[in-house]
């Protein structure tokens, strides 16, 4: 394994982790009473689907983090993620951080992700 090779793959870990850890974190916290989590879904109406959406963020982890099924779970995470950026647009809240998660999944994945080499 080459200099370059390597430092992809230990940058592509690196991403997978973080990835890994926001999705984890944000779906978790969804199954807990937190004021702050209750009143947005409130606010955006949404509380009645707080807890599924929790629960598919914590499956979406699951399948991210296998091999065979990465690209599976980086579209799942594209489709909340753009769910949650129009969520916030059309309450007129800022939605830079959801667009930024998205880029970050796809350049993980296209261009870091380390390729199968052909023996």
């Amino acid at each position: 394994m080459n200099s370059t090779s390597k430092i992809q793959r230990i940058s592509y870990l690196i991403l997978v982790a973080t990835i890994t850890m926001i999705f984890a974190m944000s779906g978790v916290i969804k199954f807990t009473n937190n004021e702050e989590i209750i009143n947005n879904f409130s606010k955006w109406n949404l509380l009645d689907y707080k807890i599924w959406i929790g629960a598919i963020e914590c499956l979406l982890v699951i399948v991210y983090l296998l091999p065979k099924t990465n690209l599976l779970g980086a579209l799942g995470f594209t489709g909340v993620m753009i769910g949650a950026s129009y969520t916030h647009f059309i309450h007129q809240e800022p939605f830079y951080f959801q667009i930024a998660i998205i880029l970050v999944i796809w350049v993980n994945f296209l261009l870091v992700k380390p390729k199968k080499q052909i023996k």
